[in-house]
This record gives C-alpha cells, structure tokens and sequence, in this order.
C-alpha cells in the first residue's frame, strides 16, 4: 500500500533542489569579502579603513541631541582623537520625535515612551568636494514615565543617548562598507606650478 502523501513529496524536493542549484549559481559571480579582511597583497584592510574613517571631520551640530551623535561618531571613527587635516567632511541632519507607547487607564497618564532619532549624513572629500556618499539610518529607543518630572528628564536624555550611540555605530559601518571599496581620494595638487 501507499500513502497519497508519498507521492507530492519527490517534486516538490525536486523544486527545492532546482531553487537551490540556480541560486548558488547565481551567487557564484558575486565578490563577497570582509569589511575588515586583508587584501590580495597582504596588506590588512583594516589599518586602511580605519585610516580612512579616522580622517573624518565632522560639522558640529548646535542641539544636545545632535552634539551627542557628534560626540559618539568621534570616539566611534578616531577614538576621540582631535583631528587636524581631515580628507572627509561629514554633514548630519538630526532630527527626533517623541511619541506615547503606553496610557495609563485611570490617570490619561503615559508610562512608556519612545525617542526615534533619524539622521541624514553626507561625506565629501574635503580637496576636491566630491560626494562620496549619502544616507539616513533610523533609530529609536524607549524609556518609562514616571510621576518624577526631573527622573523623566533625565530618561529622556538616556534614551536620546542610546539612539544617538546606535545611529553613530549604523553610521560608522555603514561609512567603513563605502571606504573599503571606493577609489582613494585625490592626491593633494602642488601649489605654485
């Protein structure tokens, strides 16, 4: 005897089987390598990127929140270094929203919100004003409410700083990804020839 469920089951591992052959050929022709991998002559990758990200001069933003996601691409791109010639500019637009998570039922009261931080950023090179690239990475964090007004003060401004801290790690990457595969940036031109 046999069970009619036996049946559909070849055609379908068959399918799967066929799905799987066309995307490892299709993939096959994709270069896929570390961000942090050394290259083909030796040469580490990483000094080079973080040489590159540690040449980042960044616009100084006038609000707290934008001054905390300045500070925090600072020690994420140099270490905190000070800088004195940079090869890159980087521009940010920060903006935030607050909104409600939670209500209290009895008290019309919010126990919970939510800081959404959205920063636009855009890196040029500093010698010849090339843009190399643009993006905006989103990010939130929450934090309770309380009857405190100086306790929800201060986890407003907690939760602003963990949204700050992981749009500049998403930025951070994001620029290492760009820098590791884009052409170097112009050599200096001599002056007075």
């Amino acid at each position: 005897m046999s069970s009619p469920d036996q049946g559909p089951a070849r055609p379908a591992g068959r399918r799967t089987a066929a799905i799987l052959l066309g995307l490892a050929v299709a993939v096959s022709g994709c270069q896929v390598r570390p961000l942090y991998a050394p290259t083909a002559t030796g040469a580490g990758a990483d000094s080079t990127v973080v040489a590159e990200l540690s040449a980042i001069g960044i616009e100084p933003l006038r609000d707290r929140l934008g001054q905390s996601l300045v500070n925090e691409l600072i020690f994420a791109l140099r270490g905190g270094a000070a800088l004195t010639d940079p090869r890159y500019r980087l521009r940010l637009i920060v903006t935030s929203r607050k909104s409600e998570l939670a209500i209290q039922e009895f008290e019309d009261v919010p126990t919970a919100n939510l800081i959404a931080v959205t920063a636009s950023y855009t890196l040029t090179e500093t010698r010849t004003g090339r843009v190399v690239t643009t993006g905006t990475t989103y990010t939130t964090a929450s934090y309770d409410f309380s009857s405190q007004r100086f306790a929800n003060l201060r986890a407003e401004r907690d939760a602003e700083d963990r949204a700050a801290k992981a749009a500049a790690e998403d930025i951070r990457t994001r620029l290492a990804a760009v820098l590791a595969t884009a052409p170097p940036p112009a050599p200096p031109t001599a002056s007075g020839t």
